[in-house]
């Protein structure tokens, strides 16, 4: 029996998407080559130190909802997506507002890390009735001035809590 064969691939749009590539130029007559700086994705937010780590954050126009063990620890209408490019293409992070978040079920722990896109993290315990996470929550109390729109949001390790982006409702 043959192999099926692949179908063949679609044509992208790369600018419909927002997504310009690089380019390069040649300078001079030694030919040597310079990057111009140029935004890889519209609206991304860049890390001042390297242009090459960024992000894109966008509201779902849906429900988000966190839970533990079928037990709802946040429901949003309006939580944050954020998308980042670094070393690595990342998973997309949810942040939901803290008024959407049952705050009584985190403890603040000692654990701190450091992004250099976003600032300084604090994290938290979860304990929701039979289920206790370590560090399983964090938020950036004094994100970087650009990233402003993360303060008073909380966001939760994804390998911990489920996260569902709800298509309707």
């Amino acid at each position: 029996m043959a192999p099926a064969s692949l179908p063949a691939s679609p044509t992208v749009n790369l600018r419909a998407q927002n997504i310009y590539p690089l380019s390069t130029c040649s300078v001079g007559k030694t030919h040597s080559i310079m990057e111009e700086k140029v935004t890889l994705v519209k609206n991304a937010i860049h890390s001042p130190k390297d242009t090459r780590h960024f992000m894109r954050v966008k509201q779902p126009k849906t429900r988000v909802t966190a839970s533990i063990g079928g037990k709802e620890i946040a429901v949003s209408h309006n939580s944050l997506k954020v998308q980042e490019v670094a070393h690595d293409l990342y998973d997309p992070v949810y942040y939901f507002p803290i008024d959407d978040v049952r705050m009584d079920a985190l403890k603040r722990t000692d654990k701190t890390t450091h992004c250099p896109l976003k600032g300084d993290t604090e994290y938290f315990d979860i304990h929701l009735e039979d289920n206790q996470l370590k560090d399983a929550a964090w938020h950036y109390n004094q994100p970087y001035e650009r990233d402003e729109q993360l303060r008073n949001h909380i966001a939760f390790d994804q390998t911990k809590v489920q996260l569902i982006e709800h298509i309707q409702g």
